[in-house]
């Protein structure tokens, strides 16, 4: 009989972890598609927006279980808050977008940021005095958000993106705006990736889809 309950529980245990990995790997598939759009009509590329993407607490802050986000944290907000002050004086439109996660067996596996959670609010060093926040569920900012319709009402021809992590939702967000047509800018101060050497990597890469890529210290 005990092993009988024993041999249940194991294949209970082993369907559970085969779910829980599909779950993941179609998660996976889902998070990381890049959408088309519509490429932007009669656009002013004076007309700017500043998209700030998952610099949250679960990423940077006090929820935080990756070290090298954390490590780089200070340097990183300390430049986006400046970027910020400077998009204020400038009459950008300023974009705080915050990754929330829902899928409930993602987040036995990592509940950081979890919808509800201290983890998916925007990390409370980042000056957001003001702003519109937009809470995505995949890598793309504009996939099943309101910004494509926001940024279309503001005549928004430029996006200026600032946050993390380089070599996946900021990636995916250049390439979504890439494909609606709009001009890009990255300060490479205010980007990070957990892996240095894939930093460097990735603003080889921005700059070949025609990304702007600029530097705080060098303007």
């Amino acid at each position: 009989m005990i092993k009988k309950i024993a041999l249940r529980l194991l294949l209970a245990f082993g369907l559970f972890i085969v779910i829980l990995i599909a779950n993941l790997v179609v998660f996976n598939i889902t998070a990381t598609k890049v959408t088309e759009g519509e490429p932007i009509e009669n656009r002013n590329p004076e007309h700017v927006a500043l998209l700030v993407i998952d610099i949250q607490e679960g990423t940077t802050g006090e929820a935080s279980v990756t070290k090298n986000y954390i490590r780089q944290s200070e340097s990183l907000i300390t430049h986006v808050n400046s970027l910020v002050t400077e998009a204020r004086a400038k009459g950008w439109t300023l974009i705080w977008v915050r990754s929330e996660v829902t899928n409930p067996l993602i987040n036995i596996l990592n509940s950081s940021m979890a919808k509800g959670s201290v983890g998916a609010e925007l990390d409370r060093r980042l000056d957001t005095s003001n702003g519109l926040v937009v809470v995505k569920k995949k890598n793309d900012s504009f996939a099943k958000t309101p910004l494509d319709e926001y940024l279309k009402e503001k005549g928004i021809g430029r996006l200026v993106v600032a946050g993390l992590d380089a070599s996946h939702c900021i990636l995916t967000a250049l390439e979504a705006a890439v494909n609606r047509g709009y001009g890009l800018t990255v300060f490479e101060e205010t980007v990070i990736a957990e892996d240095d050497a894939k930093m460097a990597e990735m603003l080889e890469t921005y700059k070949a889809m025609g990304v702007e890529v600029l530097s705080m210290k060098r303007r």
